[in-house]
């Protein structure tokens, strides 16, 4: 009976895993091999696996076919050439060109429009006309009454600053036991 435990010997799942990295790495190398994406010592190595080893020819030959394969499927036509793609590309960006600008265009013309029409109407005036001619009239009318200056009687009574009397002194803070004796009394 052996045990797990015997410091020579992988465990069964480490060996799994061991073996299964292999193979992996195998894979990967024939892979690269077949594209002949290998230097001149992994060539030589992968050759000498083919020689010896039924599992990698089994591979290789699957790995071969399949790569045929992939060769010869065919490829769809474009439905447009790039040059095609390229001018409906910017054929659509120029149509939302024009579309923006159309878009801000009529904004500007209907605001054009608005305020136009606001200041046809009779007894509407533009607000710029509107201010222009009352604040003339309010010249004319500060023109017209004379200057009053006010020396020794304001026009408007001013309100005298609050004054602390000096026999109002604040009371320093009482505790709350003192604040009830002095209601008391």
């Amino acid at each position: 009976m052996t045990s797990n435990f015997d410091a020579g010997k992988p465990s069964r799942p480490e060996a799994i895993k061991d073996v299964d990295s292999l193979q992996r790495d195998r894979f990967e190398l024939l892979s690269a091999y077949i594209d002949g994406e290998v230097s001149a010592a992994e060539r030589k190595q992968v050759q000498e696996l083919l020689t010896t080893d039924l599992q990698m020819q089994r591979l290789y030959s699957r790995l071969t076919k399949l790569r045929q394969g992939m060769q010869q499927l065919p490829v769809p036509a474009p439905e447009a050439t790039a040059h095609e793609t390229v001018e409906q590309v910017f054929t659509r960006i120029d149509k939302r060109r024009m579309r923006r600008t159309l878009m801000w265009g009529g904004a500007a013309i209907a605001a054009l429009f608005v305020s136009t029409v606001s200041g046809v109407f009779p007894g509407s005036r533009p607000f710029g006309v509107q201010f222009a001619q009352n604040t003339l009239k309010q010249q004319q009318e500060a023109a017209s009454e004379p200057l009053m200056i006010a020396v020794n009687r304001p026009v408007i009574e001013i309100p005298k600053a609050a004054v602390v009397s000096p026999e109002k002194w604040v009371q320093p803070s009482l505790e709350p036991h003192e604040v009830y004796e002095n209601h008391l009394n």
